[in-house]
């Protein structure tokens, strides 16, 4: 049986260098090829017609602004019940910012089978996140990041990253959704 395939979700616009970058770390362990679209695009056309293959989908731009056809990506990963992973970023200060809360709240919402939350960079706060409430499944580090940044990364000088016990533990919790 085929799964969907989970959206890559940013918390609020995310540089699309930043969130491509983890699509390809996650998408090495996950398997498949990712593909991206555009907040522009229109979701419904779009899912309606998304393949089930193995992979990633990246989603860039900001998720929650409502469309020309009357409803957000947000409000369609819902209705289509498409597996969502939420990427955010930490703030200069190393806080998150309340949007990521703010992010998870409006998917519990509008119904968004929300996998779990992805911090992009950082340092890792492990009392922080503990306390904070939201579904985290772990970092992809500033180095993995620009790891994948550089286009030109071979196979072999690939070493295991953080990434790869981030995507074990969303496949497990995506098996629960």
């Amino acid at each position: 049986m085929n799964q969907l395939r989970p959206f890559l979700v940013g918390a609020g616009p995310l540089k699309e260098q930043r969130m491509h970058a983890a699509s390809l770390a996650l998408s090495r362990f996950w398997g498949g090829s990712p593909i991206s679209y555009s907040c522009g695009d229109r979701p419904n056309e779009i899912l309606k017609n998304v393949s089930h293959d193995q992979g990633l989908v990246e989603l860039h731009g900001d998720s929650a602004i409502l469309m020309v056809e009357g409803c957000s990506w947000l409000e369609a990963l819902g209705f289509w019940k498409q597996p969502t992973i939420l990427m955010v970023e930490p703030l200069p200060s190393g806080q998150i910012p309340g949007i990521a809360s703010a992010y998870v709240a409006l998917c519990k919402c509008l119904s968004v089978p929300l996998i779990g939350v992805v911090q992009l960079g950082g340092e890792w706060e492990s009392w922080y996140r503990r306390v904070d409430g939201l579904p985290w499944c772990g970092i992809i580090s500033d180095d993995e990041l620009s790891f994948f940044s550089a286009n030109n990364y071979s196979e072999d000088q690939l070493v295991e990253f953080s990434s790869y016990k981030i995507v074990e533990l969303l496949k497990c919790k995506m098996r629960d959704l």
